[in-house]
């Protein structure tokens, strides 16, 4: 898999993570990443009940996967991923870690190809 592939991975596991409901024990809670809010997605929530469809099985299989994937990197790291899979610019990102922009996409870079080579090794070996 390569960068742009894992990247839309982990957008659709966001994505899908947004929609799962807090009942579902996914059985794989050390790898998931806590969900809180941004204040626009709270202000925008206000006073509106806004039900989304349940994510299908397939779908969860593929995110629980992505989560799985997540412990061949640093705390940091997967904190990193889960911000720029939920569509936050470099900017913000940068800004939230306290590092230049380019850092903030290196160390993402660096923590994406390192799955994508755990993940070639295991289908290799």
């Amino acid at each position: 898999m390569d960068i742009n592939e894992l990247a839309n991975r982990y957008r659709e596991a966001w994505l899908v993570a947004r929609r799962v409901s807090s009942g579902i024990n996914l059985r794989y809670s050390a790898f998931w990443p806590e969900i809180n809010p941004n204040r626009w997605e709270v202000y925008q929530g206000e006073n509106k009940i806004l039900r989304l469809p349940e994510p299908s099985e397939d779908e969860i299989d593929c995110m629980v996967q992505c989560m799985r994937w997540l412990r061949w990197v640093t705390e940091e790291e997967r904190k990193l991923i889960w911000l720029r899979a939920s569509g936050l610019p470099w900017r913000v990102i940068a800004k939230d870690l306290g590092v230049n922009r380019k850092t903030a996409y290196g160390h993402w870079c660096k923590a994406i190809n390192r799955i994508s080579i755990h993940i070639l090794q295991k289908k290799s070996g």
